[in-house]
């Protein structure tokens, strides 16, 4: 579009010049204009009052104004001519002319008026058709410039009403995303589980699910597609159809192994031939809410944290590459008794600059955040609204450049299942309140 205003012919010195000229030139003013003519492509435009000149279908023919002051005499005079040269320069500035003004004292006009250009009654014909010539490409570069601004505008309306398009889709890509995630979470006799979600952008690259297998086992995991957006949104939405807890075989159904949960999923992403830039990390895991047993697999994702009733935090770390690399890896997976008042924390990339204060890679040493150690002694719901509010207090948070989600899984306390009536024989009791 803009290609084609370049194909606009450059007014040439040889091409005839329209003067529009405002009052009565005299004098040597009268000589030099006639001079021009005769000398040069000249057409001489007149018109005798303000009121005329300031017509648009006159101004509109013309390429320069010569204006001309007429005869002034008192205060009276001046002001007047003033009123009119002020109304005459604000009809040039809409046509985007220039006025070349023939006074006495050229001083005298006023610089506010940044469309006359002062020049003295004798102004010989060589000046009259310089300044008039110069108006001339000046205007042409002026009108260049406004069809450029013109079609810009079009451009930023038609961009502008794109990005309104866009917005209202991933609005609803963000919505539908967020369906796909657990409305609520389950509670199984002593098992209860605590999240939050916070996307990046409208699209998230992390998904996490809680799902209850059977009447004793609870499947969980989180997952982080790399990067955020649409692309990764669209792998959540490929992992959330791909991980399968249990398969129904010759009628019954079978609890599948973390670890063969990973492997499967590994599988499916490195058939899809992705991208070298395009991999996904997950933490697959499966409690027992009878014995309180986790068994759990992770695939190139942070190391989860262990929380112990009193607060202490320690990583707990297994061995699992990236998901979609490389097909027939192994997700070796490992188990965790889960004590009275303990928790297991999930946690996207995106959390590990707000968790951890500094990790010693040769050592497998780590030291965490104050924020996060104060949040552990918290219950599960307690910890993650903790979390939230860390997130909310952090440099960036506004404008956060990466998604973070935390997925929480909490043993109740002793005590908490004697304040709700589920009391147990006193040896028991005892046992309970001992470990």
């Amino acid at each position: 579009m803009l290609s084609s205003l370049s194909l606009q012919v450059e007014p040439a010195a040889t091409q005839t010049l329209s003067v529009l000229v405002v009052g009565r030139l005299s004098g040597p003013s009268q000589a030099a204009l006639d001079e021009m003519v005769a000398t040069h492509h000249v057409h001489v435009l007149r018109a005798e009052g303000w009121r005329q000149a300031c017509e648009p279908a006159l101004l509109g023919k013309a390429d320069a104004v010569i204006i001309c002051q007429p005869d002034l005499h008192g205060e009276s005079d001046r002001d007047t001519w003033h009123l009119h040269l002020q109304l005459l320069a604000d009809a040039l500035r809409a046509r985007r002319l220039t006025g070349i003004v023939l006074a006495d004292d050229p001083e005298w006009v006023s610089a506010e008026n940044d469309v006359l250009m002062p020049a003295t009654r004798d102004a010989s014909s060589a000046e009259l058709w310089g300044r008039a010539t110069t108006i001339r490409q000046y205007q042409y570069r002026l009108r260049q410039m406004d069809e450029q601004v013109a079609v810009m505008q079009r451009l930023g309306r038609k961009l502008n009403q794109q990005f309104v398009e866009v917005d209202q889709e991933l609005r609803l890509a963000s919505r539908l995303q967020r369906d796909f995630l657990p409305r609520s979470l389950p509670e199984v006799n002593d098992i209860r589980f605590a999240a939050i979600y916070r996307p990046a952008s409208w699209v998230s690259g992390d998904i996490y699910d809680v799902v209850r297998l059977d009447e004793t086992h609870v499947g969980f995991y989180l997952a982080d597609a790399v990067g955020h957006g649409i692309a990764a949104g669209l792998l959540t939405m490929f992992i959330k159809q791909a991980v399968t807890g249990k398969v129904i075989e010759q009628g019954r159904y079978r609890l599948l192994p973390p670890g063969e949960i990973l492997a499967r999923l590994n599988n499916d992403l490195a058939r899809q031939e992705l991208p070298n830039c395009q991999f996904v990390t997950a933490c697959y895991g499966c409690v027992d809410a009878t014995t309180h047993h986790i068994t759990f697999a992770r695939g190139g994702h942070p190391h989860p944290i262990h929380v112990s009733a009193s607060g202490e935090c320690r990583e707990i770390h297994t061995v699992g590459g990236l998901l979609g690399v490389f097909p027939a890896e192994s997700f070796p997976a490992i188990g965790l008794d889960l004590q009275p008042g303990e928790k297991l924390i999930l946690y996207s990339d995106g959390l590990e600059d707000l968790l951890i204060a500094r990790r010693d890679r040769q050592q497998g040493a780590v030291e965490f955040k104050p924020e996060l150690l104060k949040a552990a002694c918290r219950p599960a719901q307690g910890f993650v609204d903790a979390l939230g509010e860390c997130m909310d207090r952090a440099e960036g948070s506004l404008a956060p450049f990466d998604d973070m989600t935390v997925l929480a899984i909490e043993r109740k306390p002793a005590s908490a299942l004697m304040n709700r009536g589920f009391f147990a024989p006193r040896g028991l009791a005892e046992g309970l309140e001992g470990r």
